[in-house]
């Protein structure tokens, strides 16, 4: 379930009280009457059946159990049968959450028959019925790992399908309680998206090993809170210090990742399943006596702190809130930033020219140090606060966003134990109302980008930490994003710049959305603008479209495309394999075309020619019913809480998919087209370059002397260092291109530098550099559409296709003659970059009959043949 933030109170304890009521679903933790329940559990029996046929001790042992549990911090118990009555009371009375698994046997070819079918759901009906009455629940099992090849036998869809029922079994006798299903790597890739929180039983004995599959895990569940079902160790085979070492290690890692919690597997060695006991494993924390091993006092030790006293260092963070105008959740936020659970951490808010309530909510925060300032947008303004900031990690989130209290904690932890330069965590949507919850899950929002479990591509701008000494090695943030882009830039360059970005999916925030379909287009122009910036400053993270080409996974709830072809699942040899994963594939953005700005001014174009042709009105129909559907598929595939799903939502999310693309794409074509002004040359003795204006052929040829054995990669390092400092749009060869440079001077027109460099000896070299204009990708298409229309219009005599026509040639040509006088920056670029490494411009000669010549700095013309001589000779002496 989503959080109702407004009632939502923050707070470090991390226990539970018997008499708080039900447990929740509250992101991906659980909670208990507002506060954090962070599950240390350990399984509890089965035990030898009593007369009744109970597998579960006496009282008097139970009691003695429950004390020596809660002593050792364990505030959680599993049971593999349903507890009688008196049990649930004893364990209401000392306040221990009980995790009950119903059996049913799901060992045998349970869907040959109706009677297995029955069993199962009676089982789950009458657990359901008596968690009712008993707030110590903590959830229903509803199943627990189904063999794989049982799962292959019957296909995946049926067995998901069933569990479903189950599930809704479980509701229906019991609404508020939890449910969930026991799961296992050989079959992760079960799809139960109807369940409240995800089991997952892991036994991986290497810790690094067991660290990046629970990263996996937490990517694949998203925004339900993970726990641990089992984990565990045998004595009898790895001794008492072992299962110490191992399941203090374990745990430790599982709950700095912010899983949920955890389950050990088990209290003690006396334990019975099959009918008979079991005598050759022993993984309890107590003998079969209830006499303590090493790791009950090394899990008594671990459960008594809480998560960040788990941390090796805990070094000082600087949190930056850029607000403008955020006044509206500002309280809120910073709310739950005093109320987080770290020892060492300043927040520092800069006002970025507010003109409502800002000012006077920070008042009421003397603990919080405000920055006013004019308003310049959010770059500069998270510039500002990275200048201000005293720790050496700086973390960012935005004023509509509220944090969970351990969020430093696992952000920082992720950063200790990788090494990168920076790390980000999920947004998770609060519950504001049906019109939120739709925008939520239309596409477009702010997500994260992996490469894999632990390498990110991009991280969101609300929740996103950094070295400060990486982020200032890069010079901050690109203060021409003034709204939107400058977390994608600042990843990129932390990439170019040779270090990596890490995801810590445990680290979350609550993130408000746009509160209306107005306000949720004004976010998406936005994030178009800041695209048709960022494709001037990174060409080749883009196509000729302008869309990203991301080379990791999306993540996230919000749409990112259709999904046409099933998620394929590797299952090892005869369906044997240990982890058997689901391999999902990507959204058909072929399927996508009729959503965009592109096919929609086609649709204008034929709408246009019908006058002259009316049939093709039924050309145009077609289109945009093409468009609607995409926009219904998209909208039946979104997702949304039970609370909040009907037919007007849907509806209202076919809308929202619709428009997002047309509204976006618009932007962006309108920024990159009209508003985009090229970095001025500065920083260096530009005014004092010889201005050379481009031929109209866009081919010009510049030729450079050095006597000091000056490279060409020299002069090209220099162009490229200043280009990045100046945010100038460029493309370096990746070593498949004819040339060593494109720049991106004008939005119709791209720039290629190739170099050659000659060596005549004795230090001397000759370097040419000549560059070509190219038109630009929107050029090409206005040539192909100026060729179509003028085709057209000699076939069918129309004089407005002529016209059309017409108009496309002018503009092509607009475009090429004004993107000559832009070229020409690229060429004062390299005479100054030039002049700084001392090389000393020549002036190239026509060809004399005898080869082509340079004049060189002395005046006196050496022909190519007379040079390859004097170099031989040269080599020679």
């Amino acid at each position: 379930m989503a959080i109702n933030s407004r009632n939502w109170e923050f707070t470090k304890k991390e226990t539970i009280a018997s008499n708080q009521g039900r447990v929740e679903v509250v992101g991906k933790l659980l909670a208990r009457g507002g506060q954090h329940l962070r599950i240390q559990g350990i399984t509890y029996g089965p035990f030898t059946p009593d007369g009744q046929g109970q597998q579960f001790p006496t009282p008097q042992r139970l009691e003695d159990d429950f004390a020596r549990m809660q002593a050792a911090g364990i505030n959680s118990v599993r049971t593999y049968h349903v507890p009688p009555e008196w049990l649930l009371d004893r364990a209401d009375e000392e306040g221990l959450a009980v995790f009950l698994d119903v059996p049913w046997p799901k060992h045998l070819c349970f869907l040959e028959g109706r009677r297995a079918q029955e069993m199962a759901h009676q089982a789950v009906l009458n657990a359901a019925e008596r968690g009712r009455n008993h707030p110590c629940i903590l959830g229903i099992s509803i199943g627990n790992e189904i063999p794989p090849d049982i799962v292959r036998w019957y296909g995946v869809r049926r067995v998901e399908r069933f569990l479903t029922e189950l599930a809704d079994e479980a509701k229906q006798a019991d609404p508020e309680g939890l449910v969930t299903y026991a799961n296992y790597p050989p079959t992760e890739y079960l799809d139960l998206s109807c369940l409240d929180f995800v089991t997952f039983n892991v036994y991986l004995h290497d810790l690094e090993t067991f660290r990046r599959y629970l990263l996996r895990l937490q990517n694949l569940v998203g925004d339900k809170p993970l726990i641990l079902g089992e984990i565990g160790m045998d004595t009898f085979r790895h001794g008492d210090l072992g299962q110490a070492d191992f399941l203090t290690g374990h745990a430790r890692a599982a709950l700095l990742l912010g899983l949920a919690g955890l389950f050990i597997f088990s209290w003690t060695d006396d334990w019975h399943t099959g009918g008979c006991p079991v005598e050759n494993w022993a993984f309890g924390l107590t003998h079969a006596d209830r006499s303590p091993k090493a790791s009950y006092h090394a899990l008594q030790e671990l459960f008594k702190r809480p998560t960040v006293a788990l941390l090796p260092q805990a070094p000082r963070v600087s949190v930056v809130v850029c607000s403008y105008n955020g006044a509206r959740t500002l309280e809120q936020c910073l709310g739950s930033l005093q109320a987080l659970d770290y020892p060492d951490y300043e927040i520092l808010v800069v006002d970025d020219g507010s003109t409502d309530e800002t000012p006077a909510i920070l008042s009421r925060f003397p603990g919080v140090r405000a920055i006013h300032q004019t308003n310049h947008g959010l770059s500069y303004a998270r510039n500002v606060g990275l200048r201000a900031a005293s720790g050496s990690v700086v973390a960012y989130t935005d004023s509509d966003c509220f944090v969970d209290a351990n969020w430093l904690t696992h952000l920082v932890e992720r950063l200790q134990c990788s090494g990168a330069a920076a790390v980000g965590g999920p947004n998770l949507t609060p519950e504001d109302g049906r019109l939120a919850a739709c925008v939520a899950a239309a596409p477009g929002q702010p997500t994260h980008v992996l490469e894999s479990d632990q390498v990110a591509e991009h991280i969101p701008g609300c929740n996103m930490a950094f070295r400060r000494d990486a982020l200032r090695a890069i010079n901050g943030f690109d203060s021409q994003y003034r709204k939107a882009g400058d977390d994608v830039d600042v990843c990129w360059r932390l990439q170019q710049a040779g270090q990596w970005v890490t995801f810590a999916p445990g680290a979350f925030v609550w993130h408000h959305r746009r509160q209306s379909p107005r306000a949720y287009f004004r976010q998406q122009a936005d994030y178009g603008e800041a695209e048709a910036l960022l494709r001037f400053k990174h060409p080749d993270k883009f196509n000729h479209f302008g869309d990203g080409k991301w080379r990791g996974v999306l993540y996230g709830p919000s749409l990112q495309g259709s999904l046409l072809d099933e998620a394929i699942i590797y299952r090892g040899t005869f369906g044997t394999g240990p982890f058997q994963c689901l391999y999902q594939r990507g959204p058909a953005h072929w399927a996508m075309l009729p959503s965009t700005l592109e096919w929609h001014l086609l649709v204008v174009l034929a709408g246009l020619t019908g006058f002259v042709w009316p049939l093709t009105w039924i050309v145009v129909g077609a289109m945009l019913a093409l468009s609607l559907l995409v926009a219904a598929i998209q909208a039946s595939q979104a997702r949304l809480p039970g609370e909040h799903d009907g037919l007007a939502s849907r509806l209202l999310i076919m809308v929202l998919c619709y428009a997002q693309p047309l509204v976006r794409s618009w932007k962006r074509y309108r920024t990159r087209l009209l508003s985009y002004r090229p970095p001025p040359l500065t920083g260096r003795p530009f005014c004092e370059e010889r201005y050379r204006a481009f031929p109209v052929s866009g081919r010009l040829t510049a030729v450079y002397w050095s006597e000091e054995g000056l490279d060409r990669t020299e002069l090209l390092g220099l162009v490229i260092a200043y280009l990045n400092e100046q945010r100038w749009g460029k493309t370096i060869d990746s070593g498949w291109e004819s040339w060593d440079l494109e720049i991106y001077c004008h939005p119709w027109t791209v720039v290629q530098v190739c170099t050659a460099q000659e060596d005549h000896g004795a230090r001397k070299r000759l370097i040419r550099v000549r560059y070509r204009l190219r038109p630009s990708g929107h050029t090409k298409s206005l040539g192909v559409a100026a060729a179509l229309a003028a085709g057209a219009a000699c076939l069918f005599q129309a004089w407005p296709v002529a016209t059309l026509a017409g108009v496309l040639l002018a503009a092509g040509l607009g475009a090429w003659w004004r993107g000559r006088y832009q070229a020409s920056q690229a060429v004062r670029l390299f005479d100054a970059a030039a002049k700084e490494i001392h090389l000393v411009p020549c002036e190239p000669r026509a060809h004399d009959g005898q080869g082509k010549s340079a004049l060189l700095p002395n005046g006196e013309a050496v022909h190519a043949e007379n040079q390859v001589n004097a170099t031989n000779v040269d080599h020679q002496n």
